[in-house]
């Protein structure tokens, strides 16, 4: 199966909640197959290998196939 987006560039991001806590965050831009351009935010709790690849696959998948119709 090929893949069906490309990662072009990640960015992690240092935020404060409204409660006061410091969280990291990762917003990963990348180009489907079809070259469309996207980004997701993705939380450091689920920034792992497996989460991160199904999260930018569906992604991926989703505006693949909108842009088909």
């Amino acid at each position: 199966m090929d893949k069906v987006y490309t990662v072009d560039d990640i960015r992690e991001r240092t935020n404060i909640t409204p409660k006061g806590l410091i969280v990291k965050e990762y917003r990963i831009t990348a180009t489907t197959a079809s070259g469309v351009v996207f980004t997701v935010t993705i939380s450091e709790a689920d920034f792992t290998k497996e989460k991160t690849a199904k999260i930018l696959t569906d992604k991926a998948n989703l505006i693949d196939g909108i842009r088909s119709l």
